[in-house]
């Protein structure tokens, strides 16, 4: 939306302004449905209240995030110097003293929501942190936690946002100061609530079953039989020695052990363009969709994730022998073939997944590996449409899949 020249604090139809103040919490209200990034989101609210006379010299933010690999997201500005700290904080990151020391550490163990000091009044600060904001000129500080309502089973850890806020105004901030603060920062945590459930979503669905298939189900197609078909190669890729391993290992160290292989393998795919459809126990299904103009070079492409994994695994295996540790081998099946794509499940429970006489191929041509005593096998069909792999591909004859009526030639890594 515009901003209107004659009345410069009309920004949003919702929350029609008045004056300067309540232009800024319609700005809030409209970038909270409107979705965008957290960080510019920030950088952009410190710059307004700047603008509205606030003495704000800093200003930093701290959102818990639900992802595989990022526990929260950190922003620091600046007055003068914008964002100056855009960090991810890792669930692998050992927190160090100056976290345990802390404000924030201190509210959230303690069921705080509100801590305010008095920068420069305050002979003896409790907190090493504030002490250096004093030594920089800061003169007021104040912290508030929003609580998103996102019950993490960790107790340690709260589901939301943490905000903290210091002035360099010498008495610190104006009785008007904090009038237009504490409304508006609420309104700010109620935009980035908006902002980072969809994210939150949108992260977790991505993790579970893929981008383009998150993608998907975030526009709408979730109704149960909604399906496409397409025409895929599908890569069906199996760990060898698993179930063994898993009768003699400690649960952990199996657990661990098998995210590192499933990372060998399901990398250089995710690399190519492919998308892993299915982690099925110790193995992997993968496709890479086709389109008629590209089906040699996305082949090829698939061929090219497919060598990439062998010997990703086969350097892991090289490492893990050398030090002692098990290793497990890895089967390679690549097919190509109609499938159809979409939901499909019970009416309370859909899973968005391939259905199709292919998927069933692929998995079978793979069984067959140990029977060839080879790790990889590529079908007949597969092979006449990689139409530029062909001199590294050599065939072991027609053979017999179960529950397939004809026999189909199976080719080799020649």
């Amino acid at each position: 939306m515009g901003v209107n020249i004659k009345n410069p604090y009309i920004e949003c139809a919702h929350f029609p302004a008045q004056n300067p103040q309540e232009e800024l919490f319609a700005w809030l209200i409209d970038k909270g449905m409107s979705g965008n990034a957290v960080r510019d989101l920030f950088t952009e609210f410190c710059e307004r209240l700047s603008e509205l006379g606030i003495k704000l010299k800093r200003g930093n933010i701290a959102l818990s995030a639900i992802h595989p690999q990022v526990s929260a997201f950190m922003y620091t500005w600046r007055r003068g110097e914008g964002l100056v700290l855009n960090t991810n904080v890792l669930h692998t990151d050992v927190p160090g003293e100056g976290w345990f020391s802390s404000p924030f550490f201190f509210m959230l163990t303690n069921n705080i929501n509100f801590l305010h000091r008095k920068l420069e009044s305050e002979t003896e600060l409790d907190f090493p942190v504030l002490v250096e904001f004093r030594d920089e000129g800061m003169t007021d500080w104040f912290c508030q936690v929003f609580d998103f309502g996102w019950d993490f089973d960790d107790s340690r850890e709260m589901g939301g946002l943490v905000t903290s806020w210091a002035s360099d105004r010498p008495g610190g901030f104006t009785e008007e100061e904090y009038t237009i603060l504490h409304r508006a920062i609420p309104l700010f945590a109620l935009a980035v609530r908006s902002i980072a459930s969809f994210r939150t979503a949108r992260s977790v669905l991505e993790t579970y079953i893929g981008k383009d298939t998150a993608r998907k189900v975030l526009s709408g197609q979730v109704r149960r039989g909604s399906v496409e078909s397409i025409n895929a190669v599908l890569i069906y890729a199996d760990l060898k020695g698993f179930t063994k391993l898993s009768d003699t290992m400690p649960q952990t160290e199996l657990v661990e052990m098998l995210d590192l292989y499933l990372d060998h393998m399901a990398s250089p795919i995710e690399l190519a363009g492919g998308e892993i459809l299915k982690f099925m126990g110790d193995g992997i299904l993968a496709a890479f969709a086709l389109t008629d103009q590209d089906v040699p070079a996305i082949c090829e492409t698939a061929l090219q994730a497919v060598n990439r994994m062998k010997e990703g695994v086969r350097k892991l295996n090289d490492d893990r022998d050398a030090s002692g540790e098990p290793t497990m081998g890895l089967d390679i099946a690549v097919h190509i073939g109609d499938v159809m794509y979409g939901n499909v499940g019970s009416e309370t429970r859909l899973d968005f997944t391939v259905i199709g006489p292919a998927v069933n191929e692929v998995s079978r041509i793979e069984v067959l590996c140990d029977t060839l005593e080879t790790d990889f096998l590529a079908s007949g069909e597969f092979v006449k449409a990689a139409v530029g792999c062909k001199q590294e591909l050599k065939s072991c004859g027609f053979h017999a899949l179960r529950g397939v009526r004809e026999p189909i030639e199976l080719f080799l890594l020649g």
